[in-house]
């Protein structure tokens, strides 16, 4: 099935596990992990040009009790820790 293709590449992060009966894997989060793949998510919003993402920056100033730490990491976690720059172009667009 191609979703089940899709959602088992989804990240390095679940690298290894076998996906549940529907299909889904679930990574074992530690703090390492957060750390990193916060830090890469930060990487990779850093690598997308200025002109590209001023709807992110306005969701920042605008409301910047919501676009938080906490936020970006529930975005990582529905995104099952993928942080490459076309998810995060996606998320851009899709949070703004």
């Amino acid at each position: 099935c191609i979703i089940i293709s899709l959602i088992t590449m989804a990240s390095e992060a679940t690298e290894g596990q076998v996906p549940d009966v529907y299909g889904q894997l679930h990574p074992v989060e530690t703090k390492d992990l957060i750390d990193r793949k916060q830090k890469e998510f930060e990487d990779e919003l850093n690598k997308i040009p200025d002109e590209k993402k001023a709807n992110a920056k306005v969701a920042e100033q605008k409301c910047p009790n919501v676009v938080t730490s906490d936020f970006k990491l529930m975005f990582l976690r529905c995104e099952v820790f993928n942080a490459d720059v076309s998810t995060v172009h996606v998320g851009i667009v899709e949070c703004c």
